[in-house]
């Protein structure tokens, strides 16, 4: 399991990012997956569209109970108000981006850095990944996770490392007890929010580079008229303005980066996935 070892490999993975102190707490975002996705005032197709989502909008989950069975309700900043008003999508249209797992200490209590390092990504290749392993083989690369949880049918294994010059928070997703996915939070807070979108091209620069173009590339502003404005563009990420995401097919595996924000909270995402494998993490 050597090509499944860390150093080598960093674009894996929901990348979370948070601006405030460190806390323990349910973090729950879904993206559309669809062109168009529905944001209704009731669990009804009949009901009133209060909303329309395109393909990579991200939304916070409000309750992690299903409603008629395959409804989520859920909190969205409207396009036209700008105020956060809630709704109900249909669960086959959207993806959960990090599950329903608890978010705890990831950020510590220390100041926002002032001058990040970039990522080094001199030298790297695209990982090769054996999907379908179980936990044993995750286990004799990696070691012992310092967490792990439990959701249905998936499970989930945490490591602290430190990749490409950046403290992570690696996670494998075993569905069924194989591996499906693999994760990142990234770990650092920047100062200069700015600095998420220039990580978020370096990054994408390098996937064009190694893949070619994306499938997929969406550039999704909520409110226009501040896009017209020329405002900082971190700015506009961590207001839940602007909402940027890729994803590319590679061989066995699909690999997606976003970047998006709300109320002074980063989400840098990445993660790679089987595409044979029908999940909740897959493409």
């Amino acid at each position: 399991m050597k090509a499944m070892r860390f150093p080598v490999l960093f674009l894996l993975g929901a990348c979370v990012v948070l601006a405030s102190a460190a806390r323990a707490e349910i973090v729950v975002r879904l993206e559309a997956t669809a062109e168009s996705v529905p944001v209704h005032l009731e669990p009804d197709d009949g009901s009133p569209v209060v909303e329309t989502l395109s393909r990579g909008d991200v939304v916070k989950l409000s309750s992690p109970i299903k409603f008629r069975t395959h409804w989520y309700y859920v909190l969205f900043v409207s396009s036209r108000s700008g105020r956060t008003l809630t709704g109900y999508v249909v669960d086959g249209l959207v993806r959960k981006l990090n599950s329903t797992l608890k978010v705890v200490d990831l950020t510590p209590a220390a100041p926002a850095i002032d001058d990040p390092a970039e990522f080094d990504l001199r030298g790297t290749a695209l990982p090769e990944i054996e999907w379908g392993v179980p936990e044993s083989v995750i286990l004799r690369s990696e070691g012992r996770p310092f967490d792990r949880e439990h959701s249905g049918d998936m499970e989930f294994l945490r490591y602290h490392r430190e990749l490409l010059g950046k403290k992570c928070l690696v996670t494998y997703v075993l569905i069924g007890r194989k591996l499906g996915s693999v994760r990142i939070h990234l770990l650092e807070r920047y100062a200069n929010k700015d600095r998420y979108v220039a990580d978020y091209n370096s990054v994408r620069d390098f996937l064009n580079a190694k893949l070619g173009s994306p499938r997929y590339d969406n550039v999704i502003w909520k409110d226009r008229a501040y896009a017209e404005r020329g405002d900082d563009l971190g700015t506009a990420v961590t207001s839940g303005t602007l909402s940027l995401s890729s994803e590319w097919a590679y061989r066995d595996m699909g690999l997606r980066i976003s970047l998006s924000g709300e109320n002074s909270e980063v989400l840098f995402a990445a993660e790679i996935s089987d595409l044979k494998t029908r999940n909740p993490t897959s493409f």
